[in-house]
């Protein structure tokens, strides 16, 4: 049984590999118009009957090959993890940018890249929203006491108040998270990650302090996160952790003498491992 398995990984290797290099040949094959030369109907059909790709893995690979054809640093990375890897940021890198892309590229998975890069369009790039309008219809003596709750103080002052001012459980020193902490976590943001603009379902909590560094698990740096934003913090992305959530923001890179980073470190070799046939 094992030996089959072996076989399998290592022909299901070869195949990934052989059809990345398809990929990085087909826009020329296009170009050069190859496939009809060679008496078929369409790139499709060419693709199709030499290397098994699909319509959408043709359209992916053509789209985002002419997007990086001036970017060697994506085109290498391409060959290592395929094209959908490059996908997510195929319209985000520049020349100037490519080397730092391909680094994100090579780290991450696709997911975390997507999540990144979405992030990094909102917080980064120019153009980027830095207020948002809420409107909400009240009970006028609910309205009425939210005012005078509110007093001199502006709305956001009044309510970033209120939402710290939530009851929390006392922090506990046990081996897993108790119950009632992972709940108060949860509800603070209904079950959605706790990520400033993430309105995905939280499937995690991550120690802002991390617990092999503070085996304490306080409910005050303890937070409910999407699965890729728990991994970027693994990769040391995200900065202000010790504060709330809604002033962390990313980092283009990770501080490497903060000592969350070592921690990162072996976290992101025990998902690996984890991962690994």
């Amino acid at each position: 049984m094992e030996k089959l398995h072996e076989e399998f990984v290592r022909y299901g290797s070869n195949a990934k590999h052989w059809l990345r290099q398809c990929a990085l040949l087909l826009p020329e094959i296009a170009r050069q118009e190859i496939w009809r030369a060679k008496g078929f109907g369409s790139i499709y059909e060419y693709a199709a009957k030499l290397a098994g790709m699909s319509k959408s893995q043709v359209d992916t690979a053509l789209w985002v090959m002419n997007k990086i054809d001036d970017k060697p640093e994506l085109k290498k990375v391409i060959e290592e993890k395929g094209v959908n890897i490059v996908r997510p940021i195929a319209n985000l890198a520049t020349k100037e940018t490519a080397s730092f892309w391909a680094e994100k590229a090579s780290e991450m998975s696709k997911h975390e890249l997507e999540t990144y890069a979405k992030d990094y369009r909102q917080q980064i790039c120019p153009g980027a929203k830095t207020t948002e309008t809420i409107e909400m219809s009240l009970d006028p003596a609910v309205a009425d006491q939210l005012k005078k709750m509110k007093g001199d103080r502006d709305w956001n002052t009044f309510m970033k108040e209120l939402m710290d001012g939530q009851t929390k459980p006392e922090p506990a020193q046990t081996k897993q998270v108790p119950t009632r902490i992972k709940n108060a976590v949860r509800a603070r943001t209904n079950g959605i990650c706790s990520y400033p603009g993430c309105h995905k379902p939280a499937e995690e909590l991550h120690h802002a302090n991390r617990q092999a560094i503070n085996p304490t698990h306080d409910p005050n740096h303890i937070h409910a996160l999407c699965k890729s934003h728990h991994h970027l913090a693994h990769h040391s992305l995200i900065a202000n952790e010790n504060k709330q959530p809604r002033e962390w923001r990313l980092l283009k890179h990770p501080d490497k003498f903060d000592p969350k980073y070592q921690v990162d470190q072996k976290f992101r070799r025990h998902v690996h491992a984890s991962h690994t046939p």
